[in-house]
């Protein structure tokens, strides 16, 4: 995907002035002290807004920016994917405020929350489960539809997902992978021998693992799903023992599905954060399909990956060998001979 250095829209400094849009999302008869940058991103602009209120205390809010169409979803999605988190784990979340549209430059849209500092540490395997179980328990059984979904598309990075409700989990998970698949040869062109192994992974590998869990009187019950756990977006505050999680790419899902970002080893989690959550949240039925799962979940990211990264070969070279890799897995089952010595 082609990269470009993110628009930084406002004046950066002490007592600088704010779009109208902005200045009318913060407290009332408030001041602007200063805009300092905020982290980094490859795709939205981020700074760090401090204000002094009228009584004489400062207040501090994190805004995010970006242009164009694909910016204004992205921001919508943001604040809706924040807010849902924010309604039942507000320890856990940063406030978010509000989202719009520039008053001086309706090509420029933003959202904004309130600052919470973090250290940039990669989180304790059992900090970051019992984190993501929050989220998760919490949440459990409350989609507003009692389908799997989010009402709103969300974004990994500036990738859009398919979020249109569905009341089958299989089904779902197959339409946001179809997206993703479907983005990665946009960037990046046909390949013929993956065009074959995405297609199997559509029709062979998520009914053989995700069908059972909505089979022989097995059901799902929804939960709010995250979707980008990875360490640069769950952080220690730097004000508590707890973790902040934040920028996420939400969907009403399986809770095993936030999983799959640990198994990717450029993300440093690992099998102890798994291990670590199924410590706090009992492994779906059928329990021997557990590790299979995963294994389906990760697959977004790889594919996530080669849209993101789409100059360098060896990220699609990887979602390749991970999508043989599950397929042979299942042959390896289908063959009594293998199967007997696995």
């Amino acid at each position: 995907m082609q990269r470009r250095k993110p628009k930084q829209a406002d004046k950066l400094g002490e007592n600088v002035e704010l779009d109208q849009a902005v200045v009318d999302r913060l407290p009332q008869h408030s001041k602007v002290l200063s805009v300092t940058a905020s982290g980094t991103s490859l795709w939205v602009g981020t700074v760090k807004i401090v204000v002094e209120l009228e009584d004489g205390n400062t207040v501090e809010f994190f805004k995010k920016g970006s242009s164009g169409d694909v910016g204004a979803d992205m921001m919508k999605g943001s604040y809706e994917a924040e807010l849902a988190l924010h309604t039942f784990v507000p320890e856990l979340v940063p406030k978010p405020i509000a989202w719009g549209t520039y008053a001086s430059d309706p090509d420029t849209h933003f959202y904004l929350c309130e600052f919470v500092e973090m250290y940039d540490d990669l989180p304790d395997p059992s900090d970051w489960a019992a984190a993501v179980s929050t989220l998760h328990l919490k949440t459990m059984g409350h989609s507003p539809t009692g389908q799997f979904g989010f009402h709103v598309p969300t974004h990994l990075a500036n990738v859009p997902v398919d979020n249109t409700w569905n009341s089958s989990w299989a089904a779902f998970w197959a339409q946001q992978m179809k997206s993703l698949f479907d983005r990665e040869e946009m960037v990046r062109g046909p390949h013929e021998e993956l065009n074959s192994l995405k297609a199997a992974y559509l029709e062979k590998t998520i009914p053989r693992y995700l069908a059972p869990l909505e089979a022989e009187g097995r059901s799902i019950q929804p939960c709010l799903i995250h979707s980008d756990l990875w360490p640069g977006n769950i952080k220690p505050k730097t004000e508590s023992e707890e973790l902040c999680m934040f920028d996420s790419c939400a969907y009403w899902g399986h809770n095993e599905a936030d999983l799959g970002i640990c198994r990717n080893p450029r993300y440093k989690l690992g099998r102890p954060c798994i291990v670590e959550y199924n410590k706090r949240v009992d492994m779906s039925e059928p329990i021997a399909d557990f590790d299979g799962r995963n294994a389906v979940y990760a697959m977004k990211y790889h594919a996530l990956l080669s849209v993101m990264y789409s100059s360098q070969d060896s990220f699609r070279q990887v979602l390749i060998d991970e999508l043989k890799s599950l397929l042979g897995r299942i042959e390896n089952e289908a063959d009594p001979c293998i199967a007997s010595h696995l």
